[in-house]
């Protein structure tokens, strides 16, 4: 080979190595763009509640156990574990640690236990741990924390007790309940932590690069001090929350790489370019209080139904067939479900007049919802039936206040209320709980009969819920609960 072509095969091949350099870097450098569908109030992972919380939350800490990119469950925190006679051990990595390179130990797990079920920290999904020996006792009142069959063996030995076989007790132990606190710090937080960004330690494949509360900014950087298999594929997650500009319009303006979107945009989204990922976790439920008679209660229940709303169903929607959406339950009873009847609906109404006094309907009636676009005009098909239909005159007036609404299923305060209700997870019993009682050990179908019974709640719709992404990521894991969004494994090809 001659001296020029020998220059020139050595410059190509030079050249080749820099593009396959450039085009590693064009996905490990990367940034992600979050929408994130509300500011979170905390960041602590036995206290976050919300879709945004829970997404960073997942990102920032790991579990014991964790998903990898296919959804299935592996070692997060531990190397290895065990499990024999309602007994599991769990082995935690040698070199895990925490942010501060702290590290990470068997009791920072048995103190995130605790509190998940201590009454006083509130923990929203503690009931995912109430298969723990005495956990149903501790959230009770009847036993104090310390009593949780939860050890620590030694530093990097953890051991957990259950009370019977838990099937999905595995999987719970990747979500944000069973994510590790540690005592010492905690404690120095004074009461603030996971609300400020320097009373917060991670472990997981992220770290809180910047938390602005005003204006609004987040910045997940990856974790340098993570030590496990899953390290971030992209340097940082810029977590932002736009007031000025829609969800739409920035996805379409390639302004945010993934957010949540409102399921009536899924087919203009996906028209865009955009890649979307539906989940049925949602029920829109009527809810009508003792103010009004059981009669009265009755004619509304009778005369809600598709013949009414069917038309005006957003996509993403569609009329509930049961109290339980399809990731709650699939194939869901209707036994308790009250059959659109106008019939029966006018009898019921007729008698709810001639009991009262003056003979008429309650005047300014009102009811009041949740405050969605997409589905007013269900609302106001419902409220213009009841007027042309039964002569039941109701005025609507929009609300903001969806958790405060929500409350309406265990404590009905207002005369008249539509709201969606969200299944953050899809335990059964964790979803029941929302309606005020326990129903452990309970078939689905006569819950449902009982929960439905004297018309004070009456599903409407179920709802998707919907993200969305740019066609330039891949490798997502995206679940229809717990948080959703796992930020690591994404690729961001430009």
């Amino acid at each position: 080979m001659s001296g020029f072509k020998r220059a020139t095969a050595f410059l190509l091949f030079f050249a080749m190595l820099l593009l396959l350099s450039s085009c590693k870097a064009s996905y490990q450098d990367a940034v992600i763009y979050y929408e994130i569908p509300e500011k979170p109030a905390t960041l602590d992972p036995q206290v976050a509640s919300t879709d945004a919380e829970l997404s960073l939350v997942r990102n920032l800490f790991e579990g014991l156990l964790r998903k990898n990119q296919s959804g299935a469950i592996v070692c997060g925190v531990a190397s290895a574990f065990e499990y024999d006679n309602l007994t599991y051990t769990f082995h935690i990595r040698e070199d895990a640690c925490w942010s501060d390179k702290e590290p990470l130990t068997a009791t920072d797990f048995v103190f995130a236990f605790r509190r998940a079920v201590d009454p006083a920290t509130k923990a929203p999904f503690a009931l995912r741990l109430s298969n723990i020996v005495n956990a149903q006792k501790i959230m009770s009142g009847k036993a104090r924390p310390e009593k949780l069959g939860v050890s620590a063996k030694d530093e990097k030995t953890l051991v957990i007790r259950l009370q019977k076989q838990d099937d999905t007790f595995e999987d719970t132990l990747t979500t944000s309940v069973a994510m590790p606190c540690r005592e010492e710090f905690f404690e120095a937080c004074e009461g603030q932590y996971g609300l400020e960004s320097d009373c917060l330690i991670v472990n997981g494949s992220y770290r809180l690069g910047k938390w602005s509360k005003d204006p609004f900014d987040i910045r997940l950087y990856k974790n340098g001090e993570y030590t496990g298999t899953m390290a971030a594929q992209n340097s940082a997650v810029y977590v932002t929350k736009d007031e000025k500009k829609s969800t739409f319009d920035r996805l379409c303006d390639n302004n945010v790489d993934i957010a949540f979107a409102d399921s009536s945009l899924t087919g203009k989204l996906e028209n865009r370019g955009l890649k979307t990922e539906s989940f049925e976790n949602i029920c829109w439920f009527l809810t009508l209080s003792s103010e009004l008679s059981a009669e009265f209660r009755a004619a509304f229940a009778s005369s809600v139904g598709t013949e009414v709303y069917g038309e005006s169903l957003p996509d993403g929607c569609r009329a509930a067939t049961s109290l339980y959406p399809s990731a709650i339950l699939e194939n869901a009873p209707v036994k308790g479900m009250t059959a659109y009847n106008l019939k029966n609906a006018q009898a019921h109404f007729a008698k709810g007049i001639s009991a009262r006094a003056d003979k008429k309907f309650p005047a300014n009636s009102k009811l009041i919802y949740y405050d969605n676009p997409s589905m007013k005009s269900v609302v106001t098909d419902i409220v213009g039936h009841w007027q042309n239909q039964l002569g039941a005159f109701v005025n609507i007036e929009a609300s903001d206040k969806g958790d405060s609404l929500v409350k309406q299923l265990t404590n009905p305060t207002l005369a008249m209320a539509i709201f969606p209700y969200k299944a953050s997870g899809g335990d059964l019993a964790e979803y029941l709980k929302g309606f005020g009682k326990s129903y452990q050990g309970k078939k689905p179908v006569d819950v449902q009969a009982s929960i439905l019974a004297g018309h004070k709640v009456i599903p409407i719709a179920f709802q998707n819920t919907v993200v969305a992404y740019s066609a330039a990521l891949t490798e997502l894991l995206i679940e229809p609960q717990n948080g959703y969004l796992d930020f690591s494994f994404i690729v961001k090809v430009e």
